[in-house]
C-alpha cells in the first residue's frame, strides 16, 4: 500500500511540475507543428515554427534541422538559410547538411556558400557556448565505456560505467542534465572508439552521456526522479531521452546486475511503448503518458515515417 501511495504521490508531483514548465508547452508545440508537416502543410508549420522558436531561450539542434528542412518544401529559402546558420553555430557540421537529400538544390545557392565562408567563425560560436572541458571528458568517458564493452574482463567494463554514473550523478547535483546544451553533440572524430558504439557526427544529438545511463542500474530511481523532472522542464533533457532510459530502468533492460531482486527499480508506471519498455494495448492511455511528457502520439509517429519516406526527409536524429 505504502508503495501505490508513493506512486500516486509521485504521479502528482509531476504533473504539479510540469503545469509550470515551459519546455513542456515546447514539445507540445513541436508535436502540434509535425502535425501540420505530416498533413503537408508546410507554410503553416514554417510560421509555427517561427514563432515557437522565437519563445524559446534554447531551441533543440533537431528541430531547427527538421524546420530548416520544411522551409526548403515551402520555399522560404531565407528561412532555410536563417535555421541552418543556427545550427551551424550549435555544432552541426556542414557536410551532413549536404547529405541531406532535400537540401539538394539549396547548397548550390549564395546562401548557403556564404554559410560554408563562415563555418568557422560558427565553429567557434558553438565552442565558446558549451563546457568545452566537459566536452572533450565525455567523449573520454564514452570511448573508454564503449571499448570496454568488448573486453573478456567484465569487471572493467562495470567499473567503467559506475566511473562514468557517478560522475553524471555527481554533476546533476549542479547542473540539470550534462546535455547537448551544456556538453555539445556527438563529434565522432575526437577520441574515435576502435570498436562498437562510434558516434555519429550527423545525429545533431548528445549520445556520450545517455549510454551510461541506460546500463547502469536504475539512475531515475537513484539519481531522483525529481532531478530528472527538472531536467525536462529546463529543457536540458529530450523527452524520447527520458522515455529511453526509463524504458530501459523499468524492464531491467542491460543492467551491471543480472539479479533482478537487487537494485530495484521505484518507478511511477508509464506506457510509451518505446524499445525495450512495457507494453499496453490501450493506445489512448499510452498516448495520454506519452502527451505528459511532451512525447508525440503513436499515430503521428507512424505518419512522420511516411511522410520522410515521401518527400525524402530526415525527422529522427540520435535517442531524439
Amino acid at each position: 500500500m505504502k508503495y501505490w501511495f508513493s506512486l500516486c504521490l509521485l504521479s502528482l508531483t509531476i504533473s504539479a511540475a510540469f503545469s509550470q514548465s515551459n519546455y513542456l508547452h515546447y514539445h507540445q508545440g513541436i508535436n502540434q507543428t509535425e502535425a501540420l508537416i505530416v498533413e503537408e502543410q508546410f507554410s503553416e508549420a514554417v510560421r509555427a515554427y517561427d514563432s515557437l522558436f522565437a519563445e524559446y531561450e534554447y531551441v533543440f539542434l533537431k528541430d531547427l534541422l527538421i524546420a530548416a528542412q520544411i522551409a526548403v518544401l515551402s520555399e522560404q529559402p531565407e528561412k532555410t538559410t536563417q535555421w541552418l546558420e543556427r545550427a551551424l553555430k550549435k555544432g552541426y557540421q556542414c557536410d551532413c547538411i549536404t547529405r541531406m537529400p532535400v537540401f539538394e538544390k539549396y547548397i548550390e545557392t549564395k546562401a548557403w556558400q556564404h554559410l560554408l565562408d563562415q563555418s568557422e567563425e560558427f565553429k567557434a560560436d558553438y565552442y565558446s557556448s558549451i563546457q568545452l572541458q566537459w566536452h572533450r571528458e565525455f567523449h573520454q568517458r564514452y570511448k573508454r565505456e564503449q571499448e570496454s564493452k568488448t573486453a573478456s574482463d567484465r569487471s572493467a567494463y562495470i567499473s567503467i560505467v559506475s566511473n562514468n554514473y557517478q560522475r553524471i550523478k555527481v554533476l546533476m547535483d549542479s547542473v540539470p542534465f550534462p546535455s547537448e546544451r551544456i556538453v555539445g553533440i556527438d563529434n565522432e572524430m575526437l577520441f574515435p572508439s576502435q570498436n562498437g558504439g562510434k558516434l555519429s557526427n550527423c545525429d545533431a544529438a548528445n549520445s556520450k552521456v545517455i549510454p551510461t545511463l541506460l546500463h547502469y542500474d536504475n539512475p531515475i530511481t537513484d539519481i531522483g526522479w525529481d532531478k530528472f523532472v527538472a531536467a525536462l522542464q529546463s529543457g536540458h533533457l529530450h523527452p524520447n531521452q527520458f522515455a529511453t532510459i526509463y524504458s530501459f530502468e523499468s524492464n531491467y533492460v542491460s543492467r551491471l546486475n543480472a539479479n533482478k531482486n537487487i537494485n530495484r527499480p521505484e518507478l511511477p508506471q508509464y506506457y510509451f511503448q518505446f524499445p525495450f519498455g512495457k507494453k499496453s494495448k490501450d493506445l489512448e492511455k499510452v498516448n495520454r503518458h506519452r502527451a505528459q511528457f511532451g512525447i508525440c502520439s503513436i499515430e503521428l509517429s507512424e505518419k512522420k515515417k511516411l511522410i520522410c519516406r515521401k518527400y525524402r526527409l530526415r525527422m529522427r536524429f540520435g535517442y531524439q
